[in-house]
Formats: C-alpha cells, sequence, structure tokens
C-alpha cells in the first residue's frame, strides 16, 4: 500500500500526433508514411505509428545511428532488481 504507479509510457500516435510531432502537416506525414514509415493496422478502420519508428526516421534523415530506447521506468526498476540479486 501506498505505492505509486509509474506513468504508462505511450508507444503508439495516431497520423495527427505523429504529423506535430514529426513537425509537418498531417497531409504530408500521411504521404510520406505510404512508403517511409510503416503503421500499425490495431482495427479495421484505425492506423497507428510506433514513436519509435518515428524516431528512427528522424535519425535516419539526422544522419545519426539509431539508439536504443532506454524504455520505461518500470523496465529500469526491473533491471536494476534483477541485477541486485
Amino acid at each position: 500500500m501506498g505505492e505509486t504507479l509509474a506513468p504508462v509510457r505511450r508507444r503508439v500516435m495516431r497520423a495527427s500526433e505523429a504529423a506535430e510531432y514529426l513537425g509537418i502537416s498531417e497531409t504530408h506525414f500521411r504521404m510520406l508514411a505510404r512508403n517511409e514509415i510503416p503503421a500499425v493496422q490495431i482495427s479495421q478502420n484505425r492506423k497507428v505509428w510506433l514513436i519509435d519508428d518515428l524516431d528512427s526516421y528522424l535519425s535516419a534523415k539526422a544522419g545519426r545511428s539509431v539508439s536504443p530506447h532506454n524504455g520505461n521506468e518500470w523496465d529500469s526498476l526491473c533491471r536494476r532488481l534483477t541485477s541486485n540479486s
């Protein structure tokens, strides 16, 4: 009791959110996503884009290597707990 859960890290964005994240219009994002950024079809009428894929796209465009994501706070906590065992 008394423990607070860490906030859940979002892993996906809708097209409008992804476009804003990349700093481009939604129309431009949809054209770009057709060929360069894979979508995840989560239902018959809904596609989303993984934030990690958006980050990878940006890194590739910037000519930088893609660094592995650190995960969320729970992942960090679990790594610390298992390394101390």
